[in-house]
């Protein structure tokens, strides 16, 4: 099976992205995404996505107004219902849709909307990586060299000139 053909299952997704509530704040947010290195906070209400805040709406929705990130709930800056992926939906389409939509992080649901985790770009690179490796390790036929075989035959057509 070609790996652009897999699913997001088959290649993998972060798991243990932070789960917070719309109500905590987002010195809570940040502070979690810094001590376990992630670039998004997921915001669920009892088990499904309600929506995501990233790094990038920290640094614009944040940073940007120098608002105090401990008076400031999450619910104010997070961006609310986002567009999710499920674990069947094919890596190809992620990584288009990563492209063209500009995300670095598109949670992973089931079917029943309970959040299972992120695809990150780093999740996406990983499996590109392993994806160029295998290419590289692929066996490739090479030309012998002084083999006249391959040479086609010229054909005179006259014109003696």
């Amino acid at each position: 099976m070609r790996r652009l053909q897999r699913t997001i299952e088959q290649i993998g997704w972060s798991r243990d992205v932070p789960k917070l509530k719309a109500t905590d704040t987002v010195a809570v947010a940040f502070a979690a995404m810094s001590r376990e290195v992630h670039d998004c906070i997921l915001v669920v209400d009892g088990g499904e996505l309600a929506g995501i805040f990233t790094s990038r709406d920290f640094l614009n929705r944040v940073a940007a107004v120098r608002a105090d990130p401990a008076a400031l709930a999450l619910g104010a800056v997070m961006t609310p219902s986002p567009r999710a992926l499920r674990p069947r939906d094919p890596v190809s389409f992620a990584i288009n849709w990563m492209a063209v939509e500009g995300f670095r992080n598109v949670p992973i649901v089931d079917d029943l909307g309970t959040v299972l985790g992120v695809l990150t770009v780093w999740d996406v690179m990983r499996h590109l990586g392993e994806m160029f490796d295998e290419i590289d390790a692929t066996p490739r036929l090479v030309a012998q060299r002084g083999d006249t075989s391959s040479i086609v035959s010229m054909v005179d057509l006259g014109g003696d000139q």
